[in-house]
C-alpha cells in the first residue's frame, strides 16, 4: 500500500465510524475522494483488507476506462483506427501509470476518468451527465476545474443554449449532493474552505523549472522523446484551431491543447512533487492524444508502422521492466510489504524533526485507529501549513476565520 492510499482509505473508513472530514481529519481536497472510499468501506463491511482490495480494483477499472476513452476520443477526432490504438497504448509511456493502481486508491485516476468522460458524454449528446462528470472531476481534485470549462466552452461554441443549461444544471446538482455531508453531517464547511482554498494557495512549492523538467524526464525514462512527439501533435492541433482550418483535427478540437496547456502549467509552475510521478498522470491523456494526432497525420502506412514498432519497444521496457533495463534510468519503485513494527514511526523531513513523532498512516489504517487529533497524516504540505498559521500537530483543525486571521497576522 502506498502512504497516500492509506490516507484516502483510512479517512473513508473513519467517516463511517463517526469521524468528521476537515474537523477530525485534515485534508486539502474536496470531499468526493473520501465519500468514494467511504462507500467502499461500507461495501467492505469494515474489513480493511477488503477495503484495500476494492480500492485496487476500482483503480484498475479506472485505468481500463481511461484507455478506452482515449481510444474512442482519438478515433472520433481522426477517424483513424491505428492512430486511436497508438494513443491508447501511449498512456503506458509513463511507467508508473500501470503500476500505481496496485497500491491502492489514488484520486488522480478518477479525476482523469471523470474529465474524459465529461467530454465523451457531451460529444454523445448527454450534456447534463457531462456536467455531472465534469463536477466529479473537480470533486476528486481541484485541478480538474479545466473540465467544466471545456464542456461549457463546447456548449457555447455550438451555440446550444439548452445544452449549456443542462451542463450547468448537472454540474451544480452534483456539487450540491457532494457537499451535503459537509453541511449536514460533518458541519465542517468553514474548515473545508480553509483547507481546500487557503492551503493550496499558501503552501506553494519552490522547485525550479529546470528541476521539474529533469524530474519529468526521469519519470518518463526512455519514453521521454514520445512526450515531445505528443507535444508536436498538440502544437499541430493548436495551430489548426488558431488558423480555423480543418484537417486531421478541426476547430471544435480546441479543448485538446487547452487541457494540455492547463496541466503542463500546473506541473511546470504550480504543483509537481518531483520525487514521485503521480502529478504527471492528469496531463498524460493529452500527451497520448497528441501522439494519436501525429500518427493520423502520417498518410503512408510505413511511417505509422515504424512509429508503432518503436512505441511497442518502449512499452515493453516500461511495462515488463518497469521503465528500465538497468541502464541510465532506474526502474519504477515498487515497495514491498513492510512489517508493522517499521510503520509505528513516521520519518519526517529534516526541517521538521522537532515535530511530535506519529505512526505512519498505513499503520493507522491497518490497526483501524481513530486518531485523537486531526493532524495525523503529517504530510509535507500539512507541516508547511502548520508553520504558516503558527500551529502544531497537536492542535485542532482551524476554521476559515481563524486561518485567515493568523495568516494576516504573519
Amino acid at each position: 500500500m502506498a502512504p497516500d492510499a492509506g490516507i484516502f482509505q483510512h479517512i473513508g473508513w473513519y467517516v463511517t465510524q463517526g469521524g468528521r472530514l476537515y474537523v477530525d481529519a485534515w485534508e486539502p481536497k474536496l470531499p468526493l475522494s473520501y465519500e468514494t472510499t467511504g462507500i467502499l468501506a461500507v461495501l467492505s463491511g469494515g474489513d480493511m483488507y477488503r477495503l484495500h482490495l476494492l480500492s485496487v480494483l476500482l483503480m484498475i477499472g479506472s485505468v481500463c476506462a481511461i484507455v478506452g476513452l482515449v481510444v474512442v476520443l482519438v478515433h472520433d477526432i481522426t477517424g483513424d483506427d491505428t492512430a486511436a490504438a497508438l494513443a491508447g497504448l501511449s498512456l503506458f509511456l509513463l511507467p508508473g501509470f500501470a503500476v500505481r493502481p496496485a497500491y491502492g486508491f489514488k484520486a488522480k485516476y478518477l479525476l482523469v476518468l471523470c474529465g474524459l468522460l465529461a467530454i465523451y458524454l457531451y460529444t454523445r449528446g448527454y450534456p447534463a451527465l457531462s456536467g455531472v462528470a465534469a463536477a466529479a472531476s473537480v470533486g476528486y481534485w481541484q485541478a480538474g476545474a479545466i473540465f467544466p470549462v471545456i464542456v461549457v466552452g463546447l456548449a457555447i461554441q455550438h451555440r446550444d443554449t439548452r445544452a449549456l443549461e443542462r451542463v450547468v444544471a448537472g454540474g451544480l446538482g452534483f456539487t450540491l449532493v457532494m457537499l451535503m455531508p459537509v453541511f449536514l453531517i460533518w458541519h465542517s464547511a468553514s474548515e473545508m474552505v480553509a483547507q481546500v482554498l487557503l492551503v493550496p494557495l499558501r503552501t506553494e512549492e519552490h522547485t525550479s523549472l529546470l528541476a521539474r523538467i529533469v524530474a519529468g524526464v526521469v519519470h518518463f525514462k526512455w519514453a521521454s522523446p514520445f512526450v515531445l512527439l505528443g507535444g508536436l501533435g498538440l502544437a499541430h492541433t493548436a495551430r489548426c484551431w488558431f488558423r480555423s482550418s480543418d484537417g486531421v483535427v478541426g476547430r471544435t478540437d480546441w479543448w485538446i491543447p487547452v487541457g494540455a496547456a492547463w496541466f503542463a502549467f500546473l506541473v511546470l509552475f504550480v504543483d509537481f512533487e518531483t520525487g514521485g510521478y503521480t502529478d504527471l498522470i492528469p496531463g498524460l491523456p493529452f500527451v497520448a492524444i497528441g501522439i494519436g494526432i501525429v500518427a493520423a497525420t502520417l498518410r503512408d502506412q510505413q511511417p505509422k508502422q515504424y512509429l508503432g514498432s518503436v512505441l511497442a519497444l518502449v512499452l515493453v521496457v516500461n511495462v515488463a521492466f518497469l521503465g528500465s533495463v538497468g541502464a541510465v534510468f532506474t526502474p519504477v519503485d515498487t515497495p514491498g510489504p513492510e512489517p508493522m513494527s517499521d510503520l509505528q514511526t513516521h520519518d519526517l523531513p529534516a526541517q521538521y524533526e522537532e515535530a511530535e513523532p506519529v505512526p505512519d498512516v498505513r499503520y493507522i489504517y491497518w490497526q483501524q485507529i481513530e486518531p485523537a487529533g486531526c493532524h495525523y497524516r503529517i504530510s509535507v504540505m500539512e507541516l508547511r501549513w502548520l508553520d504558516r498559521i503558527g500551529s502544531t500537530t497537536e492542535s485542532r483543525c482551524v476554521d476559515f476565520g481563524t486561518a485567515r486571521a493568523r495568516l494576516a497576522g504573519g
